[in-house]
């Protein structure tokens, strides 16, 4: 039925087709995706929230190392117990705008720190250094281990870097490996440099004590930079008393000029597997480059790491005629000139070594 209201018009009072009904539908599937979109981030906020709180692990040094990401960075500290989620500490970089900020070193992360405080502490670093003691004498393949224990180091790394010859070249090394460049030497290291850096740091303080004065009287003997440190690497496997080099030297520097074998037990020590250990006939016998009872002139290359008193010795023998010397067994020598005053020396000596021996467990 048609009625008319006050103005004339015509009003339907029915649900015609051509009248609108109220959208609900719409307005519920928009008030559904409201709750729920609510509800995902009350999730992630209590997620975030959750993941954000301490560990409950107790104060820690923590060594960052050079070209680490942030997710590394995460990583690691997830490992140290210091964070929840690597991927937290990534998230909250990324929002703080500090993702290539980060600094490597040494961080101090105390107990009960969340990752935004964790992420903080990681915009200042400390260094912090390690003594590391290597004495004279030691082998390149003990030092890289000793290296690598103390600074927690690659050891495969280190060993590979030692025996490139392209890298020895490149460090000013005239050699194929690093034996007898390590210099000996009381180190305080810092943990943040890496295997290439500490390496580094030992060969430049072997240059700085073989320097230029070295290397001209090194020409005046007519020997080589790595001749003087190859017979320096012996007469520190030999020497046990300082006053006691420049003559074991002189010896050595004697049986070069006459052409005779070195017979230097430390070059044979270098060749077995199973030294430092008393040397016996059938280990002189080893056919190796470096056994100069079977090689004449010097081995091809250092046989352990001298020090500077060595170095010095190789470079200044003493002015005596000797060819020969036998240990006491007290780390003391008797020197001779001929072979005859040798083999009444080592007879003289043979029972006092042999207690040495007994002693030492080693020689």
């Amino acid at each position: 039925m048609h009625t008319e209201d006050e103005s004339g018009l015509a009003s339907n009072d029915s649900d015609g087709p051509g009248s609108r009904k109220p959208d609900r539908f719409g307005s519920a599937i928009f008030r559904s995706i409201f709750v729920l979109f609510g509800v995902g981030v009350a999730g992630l906020l209590l997620a975030v929230l959750a993941l954000n709180r301490p560990t409950g692990s107790g104060a820690k040094d923590v060594v960052i190392p050079k070209g680490m990401t942030v997710l590394q960075i995460g990583e690691l500290l997830h490992r140290e117990g210091v964070i929840r989620s690597p991927r937290l500490l990534v998230l909250f970089s990324l929002f703080e705008g500090t993702s290539r900020r980060l600094k490597a070193g040494i961080h101090r992360f105390p107990e009960n720190l969340s990752t935004w405080e964790a992420l903080k502490k990681l915009a200042y670093s400390r260094d912090e250094y390690r003594s590391v003691t290597l004495p004279e004498g030691m082998t390149l393949a003990r030092t890289l281990a000793v290296l690598a224990s103390e600074l927690d180091l690659d050891h495969k790394k280190m060993r590979q870097l030692a025996s490139d010859p392209g890298y020895c070249r490149r460090l000013g090394v005239p050699a194929d490996n690093l034996e007898g460049y390590l210099f000996p030497e009381t180190y305080q290291i810092p943990l943040t440099k890496d295997e290439e850096q500490v390496i580094r740091m030992l060969v430049r303080h072997f240059f700085t004590v073989f320097d230029s004065t070295m290397a001209e009287r090194a020409h005046q003997t007519g020997l080589s930079a790595h001749e003087v440190v190859t017979l320096a690497s012996i007469i520190e496997g030999e020497a046990l008393l300082d006053r006691e080099r420049a003559t074991i030297s002189a010896v050595y520097h004697n049986r070069l000029e006459q052409g005779m074998y070195l017979q230097a037990d430390p070059t044979v020590q270098y060749v077995i597997e199973d030294g430092p250990r008393r040397l016996f006939y059938k280990d002189y016998k080893i056919d190796s480059p470096y056994n100069t009872y079977r090689h004449r002139g010097l081995p091809p290359g250092p046989v352990m790491n001298p020090g500077a008193a060595s170095l010095r010795a190789a470079l200044n023998p003493a002015d005596v005629d000797f060819l020969y010397f036998v240990a006491r067994g007290d780390g003391s020598h008797v020197f001779s000139r001929t072979v005859h005053e040798h083999e009444d020396a080592k007879r003289k000596t043979r029972s006092a070594r042999r207690r040495t021996w007994r002693r030492q467990g080693t020689r």
